[in-house]
């Protein structure tokens, strides 16, 4: 069924004709059987997940799930296609944290370079000799 709304024509499935579906939005398109099997979480997705929930709750309400779904959806097609469910909700956040200047570039940058220092020399420490 067809509905005139505005200067829209809206179908059955409340898409508008006269306005293209973006990227994200694959609901209704054929894409094949989904997988039933459940896939452990990895470790950084569980970070990942916590740190979203810690940054969303009712206390700090740093970043909303809207904020998240609007970073994501912004990314352009190639790289909503490569990245995982959390690798484009990891970015999303950072996005965000950014563009509320609670973190800078350069803050990001430091901390990223101080784990991998961190982690280099966890590494040659537990390397056979």
């Amino acid at each position: 069924m067809n509905v005139l709304v505005g200067e829209c024509v809206m179908n059955s499935r409340n898409k508008s004709e006269n306005s293209p579906r973006g990227y994200h939005d694959i609901g209704g398109e054929a894409a094949g059987a989904i997988p039933r099997t459940e896939l452990p979480w990895l470790h950084w997705e569980k970070q990942t997940e916590a740190i979203r929930n810690l940054l969303g709750d009712g206390t700090r309400r740093i970043v909303s799930l809207d904020e998240m779904r609007r970073g994501f959806e912004s990314f352009g097609a190639e790289k909503y296609k490569v990245l995982s469910f959390y690798r484009r909700r990891l970015d999303a956040m950072i996005d965000v944290l950014i563009e509320k200047r609670v973190i800078t570039h350069e803050e990001l940058d430091a901390a990223i370079s101080e784990k991998r220092a961190v982690w280099s020399k966890a590494a040659r420490r537990e390397a056979p000799q």
